[in-house]
């Protein structure tokens, strides 16, 4: 149940991480969607996530200037890291995200 749990729950976010990729903010940063998604074909570049979801979701919300809700859990499991994302884009900068084999 704990693992229907999480998998629910990234699901989620990862949901949360497009609907936030679509935002005027992110779009204006000119970064294409092969750059955190694996394409699940020529027509929906909106495959499986390239990088880790929560660090993805802080990134995206920072730049949307909206309240993370994986910043918690990213702060549990690597402390510290949310902060970095958030300070990174708030200078300016596109920080390292974490590489996500290919889970299919």
């Amino acid at each position: 149940m704990e693992n229907t749990q999480k998998e629910q729950s990234e699901l989620q976010i990862a949901e949360r991480c497009r609907t936030l990729y679509l935002n005027p903010l992110v779009q204006s940063k000119g970064w294409l969607p092969n750059l955190f998604w694996r394409s699940k074909n020529a027509e929906d570049p909106f495959g499986c996530l390239r990088v880790n979801p929560l660090e993805l979701e802080v990134l995206f919300s920072a730049i949307c200037g909206q309240t993370s809700e994986a910043r918690c859990s990213l702060e549990q499991i690597k402390p510290g890291r949310a902060s970095f994302i958030e300070r990174s884009i708030a200078h300016g900068e596109l920080p390292l995200l974490t590489f996500r084999a290919d889970v299919s």
